[in-house]
C-alpha cells in the first residue's frame, strides 16, 4: 500500500476511496481539530453497511468471478478490510478455487490474498491441485506460502513458472528463515548512516504485535523528550493479509527506505494526517540509488559493519527488485472495531505501509495521532530525516497505545 494505495476497488465502492495526491507538505490536518466526517461513528457505520451489503448481493446472485472480476476483486478488499466472512461465501470458495486458474492473473493474485487472510488453514488441500495451474510465478508463491501454513511444501518442479526464478528464492528463504537478529544499540553504531537522521521503526518477529519508532539523530542519540525519555511512538509494519513481505501487500519488509518527502493523502481510508513518503530499492526509476550502479554493495555500505551482516536487514532490497513499491508511513482512519479481540487493536493494518495509529471520535475528530508524534518531534527539534529502517530486534518491548 502507498501512494497510489493500489485497493483494485469496484466501481460501485470507488466513492469511498482517493488517490494519493502530489504535492509540497502543508499544515497538518490534526493540527487544525476540524471534522473529518469519513471517520465519525456514523460514516464508518454507513460505510460498513454498504460494504457488507455489496458483498452479500455479489454472493446471493452468484455473480461469475470471471465476467466480473473487478466486483469481485473489490469484494475481495472489502473481506479483508472488516475480517467479514459471510458463511455463503465459504460454501463458493472450493469451485472458485476449482476455476481459479481460468481467471486474470491479477485477479487470481487478490483472491489467493483473501483466502490467506480470512481462511488460512481451510483450503489447503484444493489449493495443493491447482497452485500448478496458476499465471505467473509470482501468483505460485503466494499458492506456496498458503500451503506453506498448513505446513504443506510440494515439490518444485522444473517445469514449474515459479521453478528458477526469485520468487523461488524468496520462497526458499521464507521455509528457512534466519535466526539472526540485531539490538537496539546496533542502530546507533558509527557505522550505519553517519551523521544521518533515521527513523527506525522496530518491529517484532510477530507482526500481530505493534512496534514503535525512534528518532536516531545524527550524533549517533535516540531523540528523547525535555525530561529525558526516550521517544518510543507505536506504529504498526502488519498488513492486513499477513502475507510475507516480498508478496504484493505483504507485511512491511525489514530493511532501508529512503524518505523523499512528506504528503497529504486524499485516500479517505488514510486520513488527512501528514504522511512520509519513501522509496524501496529498485522503486521510481532506481530512485534509492542516487546514481549508484553497485547496488548490493550500496545498500549493505548504508547498513555499514554490524547491519551490513545481518541477512533480514535485506528484505526491501529484494522486495523492491521482485517490484514491491509504494510503503510509505501515514495514519489512519479505519475503524479499530473491525479488530477488537485481534492482538493488534486498536491498530489498523494497511495494505502493508507503516501506520500509525489514531483514534477519532464520534463526530470525526481526531483525539488521538501517533503519526502526528513523529511530525511533531521532527518539526520540533529541526529534523530532516533522509532514512528509515525497518527492523525485528532481539530486545523487541512492545508499545504502550493509549485510546486518548
Amino acid at each position: 500500500m502507498g501512494k497510489k494505495y493500489k485497493f483494485y476497488i469496484v466501481v460501485i465502492v470507488l466513492i469511498l476511496t482517493g488517490i494519493y495526491a502530489d504535492g509540497q507538505q502543508i499544515k497538518a490536518f490534526s493540527q487544525d481539530k476540524k471534522q473529518f466526517l469519513f471517520a465519525s461513528k456514523p460514516e464508518r457505520s454507513l460505510k460498513a453497511t454498504y460494504l457488507k451489503n455489496n458483498i452479500d448481493s455479489l454472493i446471493e446472485i452468484k455473480v461469475d468471478p470471471f465476467q466480473c472480476s473487478d466486483s469481485w476483486q473489490g469484494a475481495f478488499w472489502a473481506m479483508q478490510l472488516m475480517l467479514y466472512k459471510p458463511e455463503k461465501l465459504r460454501r463458493l470458495i472450493p469451485s472458485f478455487i476449482q476455476n481459479l486458474s481460468s481467471g486474470s492473473a491479477e485477479y487470481q493474485r487478490s483472491f489467493l490474498e483473501m483466502l490467506y487472510t480470512l481462511y488460512p488453514n481451510d483450503f489447503a488441500k484444493k489449493i495443493k491441485q491447482e497452485w500448478r495451474k496458476l499465471d505467473n510465478a509470482k501468483n505460485q508463491a503466494m499458492a506456496l506460502e498458503y500451503l506453506l501454513l498448513s505446513s504443506l511444501r510440494p515439490r518444485i518442479n522444473p517445469s514449474d513458472k515459479i521453478s528458477g526464478t526469485d520468487w523461488l528464492v524468496a520462497y526458499i528463504k521464507r521455509k528457512h528463515p534466519s535466526l539472526q537478529k540485531p539490538a537496539q544499540k546496533n542502530f546507533t553504531d558509527t557505522s550505519f548512516l553517519t551523521g544521518k537522521v533515521v527513523l527506525c521503526s522496530f518491529q517484532s518477529s510477530d507482526r500481530n504485535i505493534p512496534g514503535y519508532l525512534m528518532i536516531r539523530t545524527s550524533n549517533g542519540s535516540w531523540l528523547a523528550e525535555d525530561d529525558g525519555k526516550v521517544i518510543k511512538i507505536p506504529q504498526l509494519a502488519r498488513s492486513i493479509s499477513n502475507l510475507p513481505y516480498y508478496l504484493t501487500n505483504g507485511n512491511t519488509p525489514q530493511g532501508l527506505y529512503r524518505i523523499t518527502g512528506t504528503d497529504i493523502s486524499e485516500n479517505k481510508w488514510i486520513g488527512p494526517t501528514t504522511n512520509i513518503q519513501m522509496v524501496m530499492p529498485f522503486e521510481n526509476n532506481h530512485q534509492f540509488f542516487q546514481g549508484n550502479r553497485d547496488y548490493e554493495m550500496y545498500y549493505k555500505t548504508l547498513l555499514g559493519e554490524i547491519l551490513g551482516k545481518v541477512t533480514a536487514l535485506y528484505e526491501a532490497y529484494y522486495a523492491g527488485k521482485l517490484g514491491r513499491s509504494e510503503i510509505i508511513a501515514h495514519g489512519t482512519t479505519i475503524d479499530p472495531e473491525f479488530y477488537r479481540g485481534q492482538i493488534f487493536y486498536p491498530c489498523t493494518p494497511s495494505l502493508g505501509c507503516l501506520c500509525s495509529p489514531e483514534i477519532w471520535d464520534k463526530d470525526g475528530r481526531i483525539s488521538y495521532s501517533a503519526q502526528q508524534q513523529i511530525l511533531d518531534a521532527l518539526i520540533k527539534n529541526n529534523l530532516t530525516p533522509e532514512w528509515l529502517i525497518v527492523a525485528e530486534i532481539s530486545d523487541f518491548q512492545p508499545p504502550e497505545i493509549t485510546m486518548q
